[in-house]
């Protein structure tokens, strides 16, 4: 299994956002901006889980972490 699914509902935004670009990506599909265009993160990124995310953007937990489900198998976080 790969790193990715490590991610759950208790995973701190900034946390899920070290897995680089294609999580970049992934909330950007989903339509959390958790990232603007100039890489700069959103404050509330610092202290939000992924569970706060949905619950406040309006979008189902389980949409997010299937999202995110679908990293590459090789990806890693970066330091």
């Amino acid at each position: 299994m790969s790193e990715p699914s490590r991610l759950d509902a208790g995973t701190n935004i900034q946390k899920a956002l070290q897995w680089g670009e294609p999580a970049v990506q992934a909330f950007r599909r989903l339509g959390l901006k958790c990232v603007d265009r100039t890489g700069e993160t959103c404050v509330a990124a610092e202290a939000e889980t992924l569970a706060d995310a949905a619950r406040y953007h309006g979008i189902r937990l389980e949409a997010i972490l299937e999202e995110l489900g679908r990293l590459p198998a090789g990806a890693k976080p970066q330091a």
